[in-house]
């Protein structure tokens, strides 16, 4: 394995013994993996050729230099790295001499069949996340390839701030515009589908020229003229010696193609006043059929996603300067993410924005002598190293660490109030994926002591609960929600216990034998307290598998409680589920509001077993934010305590 590989570090994720308290999913997603098996250039590369391209020693030495730097930016986190090379040539699209490295972070697992004969991590096949450094590429663009020629490259491009879709996160998140980052806001960066390319090109202006309205139609009549005279050698290619079939075939090709000059004809009589305006389409990949219809008319509807697509030409003198060994613009792409896209791309994110050196990179290629002699380094490596050093101390803190409890929680089974945490941090000692909106330690206005604020979707369970829990006991915990809100919920969340073990990956096992028990809390507007709206309710389920309680194919046993304890005006409540031979005995503020003996079947039978099957006993059990409809509401819990009756 050559030097310039970090050897990711796997030795503190491999002993079981000292991680007994972590899931495998947790010692992935916390560890700092780095680069794995790579593709490297070894030596000093030979000259490549390919497609009519030639790809020098010295652009090679250059990509080399490429792979130095990324993995001293970013070391991955979560995931494994890997790079290779690429050179971008074909036949068709006459586009710039390209060139570039591809970057990945693959998923791991520790599943047998993603280990290696040593036990060493391999990338999970197709999971992966894509970034890289590129020459003369352009993130977002699309080849018009009918008007393009080797001394001309016509092609549109997404604009900065295209959106796939209504759902793109620099969009529809409280998030930083990457774009406004000190390390990146001096230089052209655009955002295009959630992924942020920052360009290092002289002047920040890249060259290229913007064609008009009058210039596009023109050059889209040429390209029919084109593709007719290419016909026309290939039909003497297919037929040198029948002159019949050549005439035959070319003149079928070319009454088809008159029909698109007759549209283009058409729109260059209705713009003529205009012609002169720069061209933005309303197709992404035009072709040479795309004018049936206006080509320059843009729907309100496309125009909010900025779905129109201005069109671009790069010179055949560009094109030229493309070819020699210095670029003509450097870019550096990756993917916008947040924390509630997990560490592993996280903190890819983190590390392309904050510290990759974007500066020297310019300089390297644009400015040579301010970087002779002076070694690449990271920007701002100290908070890098100390990024990385805090991944590789959370396995040590989870090996000592200790629910909150307090001397009068003593004689609890397990107690947690979420007190040891800090506003926004995570809570400590407890396990969720992180992916979705991630649970934090809160303060709650007009509540005392510390919270912990559920993920929406993503349910959270205590590290260093003993399981399974007792046959006989009781599970308290309070619930709040915003105060005062103006919706019909402020918000619900579920609590869930099983009989079966928790996967591998520390998620909830649904399969196979086993019983679970879901309550879920829903807070209520008092304003709907007297029609169908009203959404307070307390929900119970018990499913089994063998199952006694069947009705009509659907298998379990229900209950509901219309819950007006909890709404906008009363935003907390307190729970307590108790668990006695087999019997479950919910209280709501000290009230009782039900008893398993009076739960039905899904369709109101009475029930054949009442409560849980005999010597029921837990070995999961989490919450989750399950409200649907609310996209911000928030939910909390604290004061976890489990006692044994």
């Amino acid at each position: 394995m050559n030097k310039l590989i970090i050897i990711f570090f796997i030795t503190c994720i491999t002993s079981d013994s000292l991680f007994a308290q972590l899931t495998s999913e947790q010692r992935i997603q916390d560890s700092v993996l780095g680069w794995g098996s790579i593709q490297d250039i070894k030596n000093v590369p030979k000259v490549y050729e390919s497609h009519g391209h030639t790809f020098t020693v010295k652009t090679q030495m250059d990509m080399k230099n490429v792979i130095e730097w990324m993995i001293k930016s970013y070391i991955p986190v979560g995931g494994l790295g890997w790079f290779k090379r690429k050179f971008y040539v074909d036949d068709y699209s006459n586009q710039p001499h390209s060139y570039g490295i591809d970057f990945r972070v693959w998923n791991v697992s520790f599943s047998p069949e993603n280990l290696d004969e040593k036990g060493h991590f391999k990338p999970i096949a197709e999971e992966y996340t894509s970034f890289g450094v590129d020459i003369n590429t352009l993130t977002g663009s699309h080849s018009i390839d009918y008007m393009s020629y080797p001394t001309q490259y016509v092609f549109t491009w997404q604009p900065d701030g295209f959106k796939a879709s209504a759902m793109d996160k620099i969009e529809n998140t409280k998030m930083a515009d990457p774009r406004k980052h000190p390390n990146v806001n001096k230089f052209l960066t655009r955002i295009t589908d959630d992924e942020c390319t920052v360009y290092r090109v002289p002047n920040n202006t890249l060259p290229l020229v913007q064609v008009t309205k009058g210039e596009y139609l023109q050059m889209a009549e040429q390209g029919i003229d084109r593709k007719l005279l290419k016909e026309k050698e290939d039909l003497k290619n297919k037929y040198p010696n029948d002159v019949k079939s050549q005439n035959y075939y070319y003149d079928y090709t070319s009454k088809d193609l008159e029909r698109y000059r007759t549209d283009i004809k058409k729109w260059m009589e209705v713009y003529k006043n205009s012609l002169n305006e720069p061209a933005v389409v309303r197709d992404m990949q035009p072709n040479i059929r795309s004018f049936n219809i206006d080509p320059f008319t843009i729907d309100v509807e496309a125009a909010k996603l900025k779905h129109y697509f201005p069109v671009y030409k790069i010179t055949g003198a560009t094109l030229q300067k493309c070819r020699a060994d210095k670029p003509q613009w450097v870019a550096v792409s990756f993917p916008v993410q947040t924390k509630e896209d997990g560490n592993q791309q996280y903190e890819l994110y983190r590390a392309m924005l904050e510290h990759f050196n974007y500066e020297y990179v310019y300089n390297y290629y644009f400015n040579p002598d301010k970087t002779k002699g002076v070694a690449y380094k990271p920007v701002n490596e100290s908070l890098l190293n100390a990024t990385l050093d805090s991944y590789r101390k959370k396995g040590n803190q989870a090996i000592n660490a200790k629910a909150s409890t307090s001397p009068q929680q003593d004689g609890a089974y397990f107690f947690e109030n979420f007190s040891s945490g800090n506003d926004g941090s995570e809570p400590a000692n407890w396990y969720f994926k992180r992916t979705g909106k991630h649970p934090l330690v809160t303060n709650i206005k007009n509540q005392t002591g510390k919270w912990l604020q559920l993920g929406y979707g993503v349910p959270v369970s205590p590290i260093l609960l003993k399981k399974p829990l007792p046959e006989n006991f009781t599970l308290e915990y309070d619930v709040a929600t915003g105060a005062d809100f103006n919706g019909r919920t402020g918000g619900e969340v579920v609590l869930a216990l099983n009989t079966r073990k928790q996967t591998e990956d520390g998620t909830e096992a649904l399969g196979g034998d086993g019983t679970r028990l879901s309550i879920e809390i829903a807070s209520g507007n008092e304003a709907n307290y007297n029609d169908n709206n009203y959404r307070g309710i307390l929900s119970v389920k018990i499913n089994s598998s063998p199952s006694a309680n069947k009705q009509n194919y659907s298998e379990g046993i229900v209950y509901e409680y219309p819950l007006r304890e909890f709404t906008n005006k009363k935003t907390s409540v307190h729970v307590a589920v108790k668990v006695k031979a087999s019997v479950i005995t919910i209280f709501i503020n000290n009230k009782e509001v039900a008893v398993s003996t009076n739960f039905k079947m899904s369709y109101g039978e009475k029930c054949k077993t009442f409560g849980l099957p005999a010597g029921t006993k837990f070995n999961f059990i989490s919450w989750e934010n399950s409200t649907n409809d609310e996209a911000d509401i928030n939910v909390c819990i604290r004061n976890v305590k489990i006692t044994k009756e």
